[in-house]
């Protein structure tokens, strides 16, 4: 059995006392046990950029034809293609942020989200579809709120994540629910940190 590749992303504002910093690190180690290799990205610390005019023009250009300039407007959004490509498990710290997702985070979905790199349309005899083409096996989500309950009717974060990781192939995503964490006694903290360290059984 070959080694798990654990990619972890990072998208809390704060860089000291985050807990989904914090219980995505437990995850990830957890997840990789003795053998796993652990890659990460701190998306608050390396901002990526916003799709822009020239981003979007290079994308829709067939890959054989794409000038050496668009090619660098697609430099960073390759990179961290690849990067969730030679995952086997994406594991992402991603806080609600006014009912959604940070603005770092929502980035890096733009720069992934990219047709017939991670996605593609299908035409065929039927209707068309979308095929997904990111073959993460497992994401994890883990999402601590100041208190909205995950899976209410404000939440628009974890069901958003869903369906666009689904979009690219990612069906099997699993919430770590750390909702109200700031307001967890320490026992039940330390319960739902034990609760993580389970999932290597």
């Amino acid at each position: 059995m070959t080694a798990p590749r654990i990619l972890t992303l990072y998208s809390s504002g704060r860089t000291t006392q985050s807990a989904s910093r914090e219980l995505a690190d437990l995850l990830s180690i957890t997840l990789a046990g003795e053998t796993g290799v652990i890659t990460t990205r701190d998306l608050v610390a390396q901002p990526l950029p916003f799709v822009d005019e020239a981003f979007v023009d290079a994308s829709f250009t067939p890959p054989a034809n794409r000038t050496a300039a668009q090619v660098k407007a697609l430099a960073v959004s390759t990179e961290v293609l690849d990067e969730l490509m030679a995952a086997d498990q994406l594991v992402i710290a991603a806080p609600m942020y006014n009912y959604s997702i940070p603005a770092a985070l929502k980035a890096w979905v733009d720069m992934v989200a990219r047709a017939n790199e991670s996605f593609r349309y299908v035409f065929d005899d039927g209707d068309p579809y979308v095929q997904g083409l990111v073959k993460v096996r497992t994401v994890w989500l883990v999402t601590p709120t100041g208190g909205t309950p995950l899976g209410s009717d404000m939440d628009f974060a974890t069901g958003y994540l869903k369906y666009v990781l689904g979009f690219m192939g990612m069906k099997d995503v699993r919430v770590i629910d750390a909702a109200g964490w700031r307001d967890l006694d320490d026992a039940l903290k330390a319960a739902k940190r034990d609760e993580i360290r389970a999932l290597s059984a």
